[in-house]
């Protein structure tokens, strides 16, 4: 995998190296948030108050787009405050992807497109570790990206999981929509095999917020995949596409003085919204599906994991009573049409849960989550 490496050299203030090494992980994580396209860091004492920084992007346009930013955050200006003078910076290109044994998180393509692409987080040991596969939401647009859901990952990977964090072409990308949405899905689910030795490629799991968690669940109705998943955890997921195209679901971006959901992330590329809002007057399934259900009905048969047939993977579809965004009745249909066909599907309604609060690890929605997954171990 090519990633762009910048190295930076600098000097810290007199008496101020334990504050910079105190400030560094709070940078690290805020640079995780904040940065698309970050990879890793790692620093090097090269002299008693002199530090190269390595630090490794995707792309090229991912480390421009972070110099724009600056020290942006209070996480960020709080360890450049202990910097007295850059003394250099440069920048080069990695080739290799070598399995080193590091433990940290690996961003890597399982396809050509610059939205073809994954975060895998290892948690220590050997292995192999059951792994989780998280899809973010985000109305299938590119207004917003993996950076959602990297909360669960951290938590996940805490607990033991691997965790393959996708992106995947939305629309707003060239390519994204039907059928390519779909088939990014696809392709990095079945990548999981073959990412690395120590994943165990028998014990997969999808775990899908909102339009992801739609995602998740028409995964696990794929024919003859590489990678079948042994259970399948939605959260707020709009499971029914026929009513959201009905009710003219995701219109709600056409209007940029709209109140946003409670706790809803900034748009990471607020750049695609206007052409998003503009096309998104009908709702937004009739653009992710080319479409509205009576134009294109062969294509909602297939997408909608309300209208396909039971797989007989286990199911647990989670939804907040406070979610305004995502109608919990969606949820409650399709895990009764699993049971009712026989399936092993749960309906887990969490009391005064937001849309959002089910992708914030220290909530009870995901307490319920963790739960669920530990007594299938």
């Amino acid at each position: 995998m090519m990633s762009v490496i910048e190295m930076t050299t600098f000097t810290v203030r007199p008496g101020r190296t334990q504050a910079m090494l105190d400030a560094r992980p709070a940078m690290v994580a805020a640079f995780r948030q904040d940065r698309r396209g970050f990879v890793s860091a790692r620093l090097i004492r090269v002299g008693d108050d002199t530090w190269l920084d390595l630090v490794e992007w995707i792309d090229d346009s991912a480390w421009d787009e972070s110099k724009a930013k600056g020290a942006n955050l209070p996480a960020i200006a709080a360890f450049f405050d202990t910097i007295e003078e850059l003394i250099g910076a440069e920048r080069g290109v990695r080739y290799d992807d070598a399995q080193d044994g590091s433990r940290a998180v690996r961003t890597i393509a399982y396809g050509p497109e610059p939205a073809q692409v994954g975060e895998l987080y290892l948690p220590e040991g050997d292995g192999p570790f059951p792994v989780v596969v998280l899809i973010h939401g985000g109305y299938w647009t590119a207004m917003w990206d993996r950076r959602q859901v990297t909360a669960l990952a951290d938590d996940l990977v805490r607990r033991g999981y691997a965790v393959w964090n996708v992106e995947y072409r939305r629309v707003g990308d060239p390519g994204g929509g039907w059928p390519g949405t779909f088939d990014d899905i696809s392709a990095a689910i079945d990548a999981v095999d073959g990412l690395d030795a120590a994943l165990d490629t028998g014990d997969v799991t999808l775990v899908g917020h909102s339009a992801g968690g739609h995602l998740a669940a028409w995964a696990a109705h794929r024919d003859a995949p590489k990678i079948t998943p042994v259970a399948v955890v939605t959260l707020a997921a709009a499971l029914d596409l026929e009513a959201a195209d009905a009710t003219g679901f995701g219109s709600v971006l056409t209007d940029p003085d709209a109140e946003p959901p409670k706790d809803a992330p900034e748009p990471s590329r607020p750049e695609a919204w206007r052409a998003i809002a503009s096309a998104a007057g009908g709702g937004i399934v009739a653009l992710l599906l080319g479409g509205h259900r009576a134009e294109r009905p062969e294509r909602y048969r297939r997408a909608s994991p309300l209208e396909l047939p039971g797989t007989g993977i286990p199911v647990l579809a989670v939804h907040g009573t406070a979610d305004e965004a995502v109608p919990a009745e969606w949820s409650r249909r399709y895990v009764e049409k699993l049971t009712a066909n026989g399936g092993d599907a749960r309906y887990a309604e969490v009391d005064g849960a937001t849309h959002f609060d089910l992708v914030n690890p220290a909530h009870s929605g995901w307490r319920t989550v963790i739960d669920w997954l530990s007594r299938r171990r």
